[in-house]
């Protein structure tokens, strides 16, 4: 017997179940908030919430947790290095719905998961643009470096005009 647990189910099945829930959590953490519908956003949110409170302190079985919906490092990096820190001080609700309205369409309710408490992401790679500038500079030798910086500009050629030719019978 199911009595008092609030499980979202879709028609899918459960590997695609887990799939979609595994899209949508990825998608929420990469672009901060994801515009759905109201079913999947409360199944979202649940999830959500169990990962968020499983980033705040780092351990391996936190980690391995994580595996289970992000096996890709950038996402373990992000929730335990930006998110986790962000929300360390929250004791819950993490995560809040929008309702939006019925889509046109359709007719479905839409709703909008987003951050309930600011949490700012950076997935720039500072350090990647850094080393390749060191690395460009490096591979210049000293003197080629010096020659470079000596040389003067290339002289402009200047062309003059040509006389015109023509044949005479």
């Amino acid at each position: 017997m199911q009595h008092r647990t609030n499980k979202f189910t879709f028609g899918s099945g459960i590997d695609a179940n887990s799939m979609l829930m595994r899209k949508l959590m990825k998608n929420f953490i990469s672009s901060s908030q994801i515009e759905t519908t109201i079913t999947r956003a409360k199944a979202l949110k649940v999830y959500m919430d169990r990962i968020v409170s499983k980033t705040r302190v780092y351990s391996e079985s936190n980690k391995n947790y994580l595996l289970r919906y992000f096996p890709e490092k950038k996402y373990q990096k992000v929730l335990f290095d930006q998110i986790g820190p962000a929300v360390a001080k929250i004791s819950g609700g993490y995560v809040r719905i929008v309702r939006l309205g019925k889509r046109d369409n359709d007719g479905a309710m839409m709703a909008r998961v987003e951050w309930a408490h600011p949490v700012v992401i950076d997935w720039e790679n500072k350090k990647s643009s850094k080393k390749t500038n060191q690395t460009k500079t490096a591979k210049l030798s000293p003197t080629t470096v010096e020659e470079k910086k000596s040389k003067p500009e290339a002289k402009k050629i200047e062309v003059k005009p040509t006389k015109k030719v023509t044949k005479t019978k």
